[in-house]
């Protein structure tokens, strides 16, 4: 973590610093365009409409071929099912339930948005996606399969030999679902096709793709696991910079947007606060209303660099239980990565 010395803005008392910041954050969170993105919610289709042209935030629904791909697959060697000969097995406890790809997309169905991160993300990184799914609740086909479910975990299988599992209890959360749709299209086959898992909260190594086969179980380890990952993989708080990128010239005096993305799982956001200073002053960001409990936010603010020089730009997330973003920073195994994204950028006369 760079010392205090690593931030070479000009020489101003830390009480002119504290007054000119709190002048300017509450400037630009009381304008008319951010205020109403604030309230209204409206995202950066909104807050250009009203003249607050938010650049370098990203789209709040991923699109397809954008969304993050992690597979542990070397290159072009990730399943590419066939619908009419794919079988989901469901272990009951008598026998399995067998469905097909019809019988699947059949059954009553919930669309919502949900945001997957993968554990191996670094502090910053770009691992993290948010997109619109239709799928079935888990619960329900476990119902219909009657499957054991006083067991502690509920364990995956998959085509390409990935496997997984999680406690039961998240298997039976009514927003757990097994996905078939993703932003109005059929599931692509690299992001899972014909179906892949969705549970809050979780990373993305426990959202396995192209499963096949789903079996009650008290002890298991999966892939990842037996490789020294997390076995309870439960999603860190993050936030990170979108804008303005690393490197970026300022000028001086005048309003600049910073902004990016915050995501705790489903503890939710509460909160955004982004530091000038490298962490000694912190200010609150506008955060645009959650798309739904298991999402990330979208963050923003305008900020004049009081001076030329350099500026150590940091961000922090709240989480819903009231807890912020840990500053102890840790590598992403085994558990994912932990610390606060920093943006050096420049001022200018």
């Amino acid at each position: 973590m760079p010392s205090r010395s690593d931030h070479d803005a000009p020489a101003l008392t830390r009480r002119e610093l504290l007054r000119r910041s709190a002048v300017m954050a509450a400037g630009a969170l009381a304008g008319p365009a951010l205020a109403q993105w604030l309230r209204a919610g409206g995202g950066q289709r909104f807050a250009q409409a009203q003249g607050v042209d938010v650049r370098g935030l990203p789209a709040e629904i991923t699109p397809n071929s954008d969304f993050y791909i992690v597979s542990k697959n070397p290159p072009g060697f990730d399943p590419d099912l066939d619908a009419a000969l794919w079988r989901l097995e469901v272990a009951g406890r008598t026998q399995p339930l067998r469905l097909t790809y019809r019988e699947l997309v059949a059954l009553p169905s919930v669309q919502r948005d949900h945001t997957l991160e993968c554990i191996s993300n670094e502090v910053g990184g770009n691992l993290i996606s948010n997109a619109k799914w239709r799928g079935v609740p888990l619960r329900a086909i476990l119902e219909m399969a009657g499957a054991d479910t006083n067991t502690r975990k509920l364990a995956f299988h998959c085509a390409d030999g990935y496997s997984t599992a999680i406690l039961m209890s998240d298997a039976l959360h009514p927003d757990t679902l097994l996905a078939y749709e993703m932003n109005g299209e059929r599931l692509p086959s690299k992001h899972g096709f014909p179906a892949r898992l969705l549970v809050g909260g979780l990373y993305g190594m426990k959202n396995p793709k192209w499963i096949t086969r789903i079996e009650p179980v008290d002890h298991f380890l999966g892939y990842w696991e037996q490789r020294g990952w997390s076995d309870e993989a439960v999603v860190k708080t993050m936030s990170k910079f979108t804008t303005p990128n690393s490197g970026a010239i300022l000028p001086t005096g005048q309003p600049t947007q910073l902004g990016g993305v915050a995501y705790a799982g489903k503890r939710g956001v509460r909160a955004v606060e982004y530091s000038f200073d490298d962490g000694r002053t912190w200010l609150p960001a506008a955060i645009r209303s959650v798309f739904g409990p298991h999402t990330w936010v979208l963050w923003a603010v305008e900020w004049a660099p009081p001076g030329p020089g350099s500026y150590l730009l940091r961000a922090r997330a709240q989480d819903g239980t009231g807890e912020w973003q840990t500053p102890d920073e840790a590598p992403t195994l085994p558990d994912g990565a932990s610390g606060l994204h920093r943006v050096r950028v420049y001022a200018r006369a």
